[in-house]
């Protein structure tokens, strides 16, 4: 039954410049296929070695980030360190503070016996201490004056050199606050200008690996993104393969047909010729020449094989794949996750998740399986109108086909879903005039194509 199939297939198409159509179509996208293939292969070998170079970059800044934050546990100890010191400096600072308020209140009470020791000696000054002295009425009065006189005397001598120790002793005091207070105000400098510094340089660092984290994740993507667009032209080159194939096939069987057809026209004919012959000479030699002869009936052509009825030819429409609104129409816009300036490659329809999503056309799936941006989607080869199209179906919530599979116009693919780079439940519905292609470079507005 399926050769029948392909042989009626083979000669309804050989019948019609639809299959020579399709077959140079068909070579021609294989060409195409093959030359941005290995594009694409040159372009993943750049970048791979430009993730290369970028992760080791990577590699190096971190390896100098974490010796910046050695240094930085480092400092840490050493700050810890220093701000003990300089909080011992301050209490001794207030401790000196302390001594001093002290000591400047002892002084004040000196200087004021000193200035009242002296306003004595001024109010006398023409008595010495002798006349004092001699002035006594008896010996014991003599002994009792003369002691105060030298008592009196010792303590304005102490009293001078206590006065003078303390204020060397409070030119002291200052100059070990001032030395105090310099100590501390240079602790607090180092402590800051270290810490500003190493933090500058931790920062950077930090900007630069992330930056460099970025451009690996990038270049991963966009490895990634290479690599999903090798399978996928690999794998339409492959179903390509299988396309040319069939054709040869059919038209071979086509072609052996038709010449079993026409070996077994000409027997016939010469079986008959023969046998009219024969009838021809036997008649003649029985006398009977100026009879009419009564051949066989003339040779009669075959009639054609019969195409199957079950045999449709190639598409020449589109149906909707799914119901909704338009969100977002092809062409130029704001990408909804980034904000940045792009071309919209497709049309974004709108419905609830779980919606039947159906194939706009006869084809074959190319792939059905998750992809970068994309998410879970479906690709779907068709020739409509002699042509090649593609169609692709994103953001699915499931698919249902699979890879290789063969698809009729209205059959389910998957459910409307919000997968990928997606900011709500939509089909992202392309349409490819020929084979899809990394950038897109075929993809034609689908609204005019669906009703849209």
């Amino acid at each position: 039954m399926k050769r029948s199939l392909a042989l009626g297939l083979s000669l309804t198409l050989l019948a019609s410049p639809v299959m020579a159509t399709e077959k140079d179509t068909l070579k021609a996208r294989q060409d195409r296929l093959s030359n941005q293939l290995e594009e694409s292969k040159k372009a993943q070998d750049e970048t791979d070695a430009e993730l290369d170079i970028t992760e080791a970059e990577r590699d190096a800044v971190s390896t100098e980030i974490r010796a910046v934050n050695e240094r930085l546990e480092g400092l840490s100890e050493q700050i810890a360190v220093q701000q003990e010191e300089a909080d011992a400096a301050r209490t001794e600072l207030e401790e000196t503070r302390d001594q001093l308020a002290a000591q400047g209140q002892y002084l004040e009470s000196q200087k004021a016996l000193l200035s009242e020791r002296l306003r004595v000696l001024q109010v006398h000054e023409d008595r010495s201490y002798l006349q004092v002295v001699f002035e006594s009425r008896s010996f014991g009065d003599f002994v009792t004056r003369l002691l105060t006189a030298q008592t009196i005397a010792e303590q304005d001598r102490d009293l001078i050199h206590t006065y003078m120790n303390e204020v060397e002793r409070l030119e002291t005091l200052e100059a070990r606050q001032r030395t105090q207070l310099s100590f501390l105000k240079q602790k607090e400098r180092e402590l800051v200008v270290t810490k500003q510094a190493l933090d500058v340089a931790a920062e950077q660092k930090r900007d630069l690996l992330s930056e460099l984290n970025e451009q690996v994740e990038l270049l991963e993507l966009e490895k990634m993104s290479r690599a999903e667009e090798q399978a996928l032209m690999n794998e339409q080159s492959r179903i390509i393969a299988g396309q040319l194939e069939a054709i040869a096939t059919a038209e071979r069987e086509a072609a052996e047909a038709q010449a079993r057809a026409e070996a077994e026209a000409r027997a016939k004919a010469e079986a008959e010729a023969k046998a009219q012959a024969e009838a021809k000479a036997a008649a003649e030699a029985k006398g009977q020449s100026d009879e009419k002869a009564t051949a066989s009936p003339a040779p009669t052509t075959p009639p054609p094989a019969e195409a199957p009825t079950n045999v449709s030819g190639p598409a020449t429409s589109f149906v909707r794949p799914v119901s909704g609104y338009v969100s977002s129409p092809f062409g130029p816009r704001q990408n909804p996750l980034t904000g940045v300036a792009e071309s919209h490659r497709g049309i974004d329809l709108v419905n609830a998740t779980g919606t039947p999503i159906v194939a706009a056309a006869p084809g074959i799936v190319i792939k059905a399986a998750p992809a970068t941006g994309y998410g879970n989607v479906v690709f779907v080869s068709h020739i409509v109108g002699g042509a090649v199209w593609t169609t692709v179906y994103a953001h699915l919530d499931s698919i249902t086909v699979s890879s290789g599979q063969t698809v009729s116009a209205g059959q389910t693919v998957g459910t409307l879903g919000n997968t990928g780079w997606s900011t709500g439940p939509h089909l992202h519905f392309e349409l490819h005039r020929g084979q899809w292609a990394p950038g897109q470079p075929n993809a034609v507005d689908p609204g005019p194509y669906i009703g849209y």
